[in-house]
């Protein structure tokens, strides 16, 4: 399988120069979050900009209904917060620590302040929002066209590529995901969910074991997305 280039990791800090890494920890300061704790809520005002430096953020929404629609999860070396750079002035989801987490925040201002002068920091953040584009697209793609079952392939791997431990062929997902977060990443119900991955289970796609997945069978995963029409 073809390898995505905007699911590759890209650590913000670690592409700055020495120079403009200093400026950055010099206005940044350390905002520790422990798990539940929501971050912002849409309606507040989106003046930080936040780098994950250890723990897990989720990005997510609520229906009209109040159903939890969840667009990713932020790990160590992802920045978020970021939308409000392009003009909005109010967050318009939630964000919310899923483990304790540790992050470095920085004021807009002063992220902007970095930017300008340092234009082609611009290219980093075209590539970051480049990135979260295409999984976008990607998932309202699945979500109109293909079924359950494909959805959530679609999902681990991708989850194989961003987060993956190859290791004997077998792709060990390192982040712990209930059946309810996969559902509300893809568009199902918790029960649809639980009963397609017990069915991957007995055919030998994955083994789930305390909420971490194991992907055991990437070539027959890979297949059953193929068969809805879409090719990687």
């Amino acid at each position: 399988m073809e390898k995505r280039w905007y699911l590759d990791n890209l650590d913000f800090i670690k592409e700055l120069t020495e120079d403009q890494r200093t400026f950055f920890y010099k206005n940044a300061y350390k905002k520790s979050y422990p798990k539940n704790t929501v971050i912002f809520s849409p309606g507040d005002t989106g003046n930080l900009i936040y780098y994950v430096e250890s723990g897990r953020v989720k990005i997510y929404n609520l229906s009209p209904g109040g159903r939890e629609i969840i667009y990713w999860f932020c790990n160590p070396k992802d920045l978020f917060g970021l939308a409000e750079l392009c003009g909005g002035e109010m967050r318009a989801v939630f964000a919310e620590a899923v483990e304790d987490t540790q992050t470095l925040a920085i004021n807009k201002m002063n992220f902007v302040e970095l930017i300008s002068k340092n234009p082609e920091i611009s290219l980093l953040i075209m590539r970051l929002y480049g990135s979260r584009i295409r999984q976008a697209h990607e998932t309202i793609r699945d979500l109109v066209a293909c079924d359950v079952s494909s959805r959530l392939a679609q999902l681990l791997i991708k989850l194989g590529q961003i987060s993956g431990e190859p290791t004997e062929g077998r792709i060990l997902l390192k982040d712990k995901l209930t059946h309810q977060e996969m559902a509300n990443m893809i568009g199902a119900t918790r029960t649809t969910v639980t009963e397609i991955i017990n069915q991957f289970k007995r055919e030998g796609f994955v083994k789930y074991e305390a909420g971490k997945i194991t992907i055991l069978n990437l070539e027959k995963l890979t297949e059953l997305i193929d068969s809805s029409g879409f090719i990687f």
